[in-house]
């Protein structure tokens, strides 16, 4: 060990190294000299891998590659670096982030020189961060639903629908593309919370969502709009197929079995309805929205529970229960 040490001229420093530091014969991959780190890390002995290969130490998942680095170390002058994998005297796995370069110590006599630094630690600080940006990237995505979506019903909330119509809005201007707005108003909502509780009003608004979502299809975006007011967005949709769409949901509130129904001024929970599209009904988004809500009214207007339309500012009866 010593005669390689002192042809290297760097004795001390190789044995004070705070990384587990090899000389290691290019031909066989020997180990020929280790420093006093090799025991601090490993807890090898001089004595107990003097003379083996150093592909020993390494998990035998990794010895490939250890060869393989060695390999290519032989005829480079500048060091490789690569992580792996070495068997401790204990057992323990080490990963360890390995360097290697072929080192002439005189009369044309070369040894590889390797240096292991343990980076457990580095590992284990790693596997922190990893599992805390996961934390992080779980609670903003539930930031990120709590702010789009209603609590009480769980649907998307206005905010959410507010900016889903105007990025519809832009794409269906830009691509001349229809779309359809259908509007829900609770029929005799505050008579059903003064008479039953608001507690039954909330559990009414989210059963009522519970139909809601069931009747509608997969393109379309459902909301609660505010209080007891529904909207949903139906994409690529004509007026005509909306308010197909519309009078099915409004038939499936009217055959739900709500708890108090039979206590509503109708008998039944019922909602008034609106459907406008565009472009026959507004410009803008804005306008589309309003000519819905305006043909809710309508319908308020003419006994509740049915489905008004709204085009070109007539509002035109289509169905009454």
């Amino acid at each position: 060990m010593h005669d390689y040490l002192e042809k290297a001229k760097y004795k001390d420093l190789f044995l004070k190294l705070l990384d587990v530091g090899f000389l290691v014969d290019v031909e066989s991959n020997v180990i020929l000299a280790v420093n006093d780190s090799c025991e601090r890390v490993l807890g090898f002995t001089l004595q107990k891998v003097l003379g083996r290969p150093i592909g020993d130490l390494a998990e035998p998942s990794y010895r490939d590659e250890l060869v393989q680095g060695l390999r290519i170390a032989r005829r480079r002058y500048y060091p490789r670096e690569w992580e792996t994998r070495l068997i401790a005297a204990d057992g323990r796995v080490v990963p360890i982030r390995m360097t290697a370069c072929a080192m002439e110590i005189g009369e044309g006599e070369k040894v590889i020189q390797v240096l292991g630094r343990d980076i457990t630690q580095e590992r284990l600080d790693q596997d922190r961060i990893s599992q805390f940006i996961l934390q992080l990237s779980s609670a903003n995505t539930k930031l990120e639903a709590l702010s789009t979506t209603d609590e009480m019903t769980q649907l998307k909330n206005f905010r959410f629908f507010k900016n889903t119509l105007e990025a519809e809005h832009e794409r269906c201007q830009r691509y001349e593309r229809p779309y359809s707005l259908i509007f829900f108003d609770l029929d005799h909502f505050k008579h059903y919370n003064d008479r039953n509780g608001h507690p039954a009003g909330d559990e009414l608004l989210r059963g009522l969502s519970d139909v809601l979502m069931n009747q509608c299809r997969s393109t379309d975006i459902l909301a609660r709009y505010g209080g007891e007011e529904f909207v949903v967005l139906a994409t690529e949709t004509e007026l005509a197929e909306a308010v197909i769409l519309a009078e099915r949901l409004r038939e499936a509130i009217d055959k739900q079995p709500f708890a108090f129904a039979e206590f509503q001024p109708l008998g039944k929970v019922s909602a008034s309805i609106g459907v406008a599209a565009y472009p026959g009904d507004g410009l803008t988004a804005a306008e589309v929205l309003e000519a819905a809500d305006q043909a809710v009214y309508q319908s308020k207007a003419n006994g509740r529970n049915r489905v008004t339309v709204a085009r070109n500012s007539a509002q035109v009866k289509i169905a009454k229960t």
